[in-house]
């Protein structure tokens, strides 16, 4: 059965009560967390970390009482060159040997139509902690089909956001020469399905794919 309810009713509360914020999980095997920065005003660098979790505590009769976090390695970025991407694990940019993890933790969800908003929360990286707003869009919401084996019907959502990150703000400094090829913004590209595992057998795959 497909779902055409609006992100409204998943988080404004047109779904039958809830007392708290129910737990979602994200399925890894249909989740991207990928950037793209400016080199020299050619064509833009692009890449992605490749080892990543969450945790989704969505109250859907009160948004703003959700709560959202990321973790990711940040020794798994992968910009599809080793060399660079050694350089981006150094301590000129992500330091990843003294600061291994990037998180996100919300502060404040805005919903400003019935399927998209604004996401703000505290983004650390190198272990310096800075303000970010990701701009979201929920995709879809909709149950897998009965014949797919393993996958139970599961109620899954999909959600895509993009926001901005200054490297400055996080201690990234390292410029190599003027006009050097790293530019000072760095943009994110997000892509999400979430899923409702509560009571959910080992078994299925969306719940536990990368796990």
């Amino acid at each position: 059965m497909i779902r055409t309810l609006p992100l409204a009713a998943l988080l404004m509360g047109t779904l039958p009560a809830q007392a708290a914020p129910t737990e979602w999980t994200l399925d890894l095997g249909h989740a991207h967390i990928g950037w793209e920065i400016n080199h020299m005003g050619l064509s833009r660098t692009v890449g992605r970390f490749n080892t990543f979790d969450g945790t989704f505590l969505i109250d859907e009769d009160n948004p703003a009482n959700s709560k959202i976090t990321f973790t990711i390695d940040a020794e798994s970025i992968d910009s599809n060159h080793p060399e660079r991407d050694a350089h981006l694990r150094h301590a000129d940019y992500l330091d990843a040997e003294n600061a291994p993890q990037i998180t996100f933790t919300s502060t404040e969800i805005l919903m400003l139509t019935p399927t998209s908003g604004k996401l703000t929360g505290d983004l650390t990286v190198r272990g310096q902690t800075a303000p970010i707003t990701l701009e979201f869009t929920m995709v879809r919401d909709r149950t897998y089909p009965d014949f797919i084996p393993n996958y139970d019907e599961v109620r899954v959502v999909g959600f895509e956001a993009t926001g901005e990150i200054l490297r400055l703000d996080h201690g990234m400094d390292f410029i190599a020469f003027l006009d050097s090829p790293t530019g000072l913004s760095v943009d994110l590209d997000l892509h999400l399905d979430l899923v409702q595992c509560a009571g959910l057998p080992d078994t299925n795959i969306p719940c536990t794919w990368g796990r």
